[in-house]
């Protein structure tokens, strides 16, 4: 069903179903120009006919006079010259003379110079209503007049046309039936192509750069079009594996003096005495170490958002949660805080465990950097059927105008400006869920920021573990201690 819904709302079956109205009312317009045609050119025969009868009736008539025209009109009724002929002579007060018709038809239906109206018809073995087209005269004999009635039974003429219009509507049918029905063959054609375009572009976008179109009929668009996006991917792959390598390069020659500065400097801080000169230093030294941090994450964002999905394994969530939780609980408890960890047992999900596991980290390390007092939780539970990681906490939280704006790198609001950090913590957050197709939800939580990530599906589910709980009483706020590397705040 889904993929006949597909199909119809696809844009080569609008196309072929535009395609087939036009045709289909060129089509009908034709037909109804024959059927128009035809019928009309029966009638007019019928109509030649008539002319023809009164203009021999009159011939005799100017011969013969009336008893001459009694004798004609009598061997055309009666002597069966014409099966279809309707022929009446009546006087002056009504009286029938001659013909086929008992007296004066009363359902006379005028048509310009031309009478319509049905009479029963005794004529054939069964008894019919004749549906009769006819012209009337006036004969003058002398000092009598008399009425002349002739036409033509049309009956087969309408019947012509009725099977004929039927023939037509039928046609017309099966036209637009062959129309529809090549529609959904073209559609279909055409949409398994598109599809298998569709699938290796989101194979590639996921991040496997290997993927490539196939190519079955060459000379065709289509064909074409996948040659010129291979075509495209292959550059793409080139300078995707250019900037690997120059990243790697990058890493490699800015990394290693970065780190001899920072050592350096660290040995010239140990053989100074003066305290100002050894301030300078070490404030040079932090300076380094953010540097090498900045550095390290911009690196592992680029890594995050290149992943790819071949490289992805069932990963036990809550395996993954109560280990960072197991790291950042104490930098929690140290500040003071209540940290609730609230663990829903079985969730798999699909994934990098690293990636994620680095995701998680830095939510609970910007949720413990930036409140200063309250209670951080981090639960793992199901929305929708979908596993989701949920991180919430009671600091400032985030503006709902800015908060598309964070997940930016190197963007940072105004008052966690004079906070350590890089602004790059939420960017490799949006990474991660971007190369996992994870939803991200910024949230108010009154007060506070509640993050959310649901995993798009749920895995086959092992064992269940008992459900974790983490209470950690406030304790007395010391220094706090310094976020571990690899965890970059926002």
């Amino acid at each position: 069903m889904k993929r006949v819904s597909g199909i119809l709302g696809s844009i080569t079956f609008k196309l072929a179903l535009t395609y087939t109205l036009i045709f289909g009312t060129s089509v009908a317009a034709l037909f109804y120009f024959v059927y128009l045609s035809t019928t009309g050119f029966v009638i007019e025969q019928k109509e030649a006919a008539i002319d023809a009868d009164v203009t021999g009736f009159q011939e005799t008539f100017e011969r013969s006079g009336v008893t001459g025209l009694i004798i004609a009109i009598n061997r055309r009724a009666i002597g069966g010259s014409s099966r279809d002929g309707i022929y009446l002579l009546v006087d002056s007060v009504g009286n029938t003379l001659a013909g086929n018709l008992r007296g004066w038809p009363r359902n006379i239906v005028p048509d310009d110079v031309w009478l319509n109206f049905s009479i029963n018809d005794q004529r054939r073995a069964e008894p019919e209503t004749a549906d009769v087209r006819a012209k009337q005269y006036v004969v003058q004999g002398g000092q009598q007049n008399y009425m002349l009635l002739v036409g033509r039974d049309v009956r087969d003429a309408r019947e012509f046309r009725s099977r004929l219009l039927d023939s037509l509507n039928v046609g017309l049918g099966i036209t637009l039936a062959l129309g529809l029905l090549g529609g959904l063959i073209f559609s279909s054609t055409i949409m398994r192509r598109i599809a298998a375009i569709t699938r290796t572009c989101r194979s590639i976008m996921s991040g496997d750069l290997t993927q490539r179109v196939a190519i079955s009929h060459q000379n065709d668009e289509l064909g074409q079009l996948s040659h010129s996006i291979n075509a495209m991917l292959d550059q793409i792959e080139r300078l995707m594996n250019g900037m690997r390598q120059v990243s790697d390069n990058v890493a490699h020659d800015l990394r290693t003096p970065l780190t001899r500065l920072r050592s350096r400097l660290e040995s010239a801080a140990r053989h100074l005495n003066d305290p100002t000169q050894r301030e300078t230093i070490e404030g040079a030294i932090g300076d380094a170490d953010s540097l090498l941090a900045t550095f390290a994450a911009l690196l592992r964002i680029a890594r995050a958002e290149a992943g790819s999905q071949r490289t992805f394994v069932d990963i036990d969530l809550n395996a993954i949660a109560e280990e960072v939780v197991d790291l950042y609980s104490p930098l929690a408890e140290d500040k003071g805080l209540t940290f609730v960890s609230q663990f829903e047992p079985g969730l798999i999900a699909r994934g990098d465990p690293n990636l994620i596991g680095q995701a998680l980290a830095n939510l609970l390390d910007n949720a413990i950097k930036y409140t200063e007092k309250g209670s951080v939780t981090v639960a793992l539970t199901t929305k929708d059927g979908r596993p989701a990681i949920v991180v919430a906490d009671t600091g400032p939280g985030v503006p709902e105008a800015y908060r598309g704006k964070v997940l930016e790198r190197l963007f940072r609001l105004e008052q966690s400006r004079t906070s350590p950090g890089s602004g790059l913590g939420l960017s490799l957050v949006a990474a991660v869920a971007k190369s996992h197709g994870l939803e991200l939800k910024l949230e108010d939580n009154m007060p506070g920021l509640r993050v959310t990530l649901r995993f798009a599906q749920q895995r086959a589910l092992p064992a269940p573990k008992p459900e974790a709980q983490k209470l950690l009483p406030p304790k007395p706020q010391p220094e706090t201690k310094p976020a571990p590397a690899g965890a970059e705040a926002a």
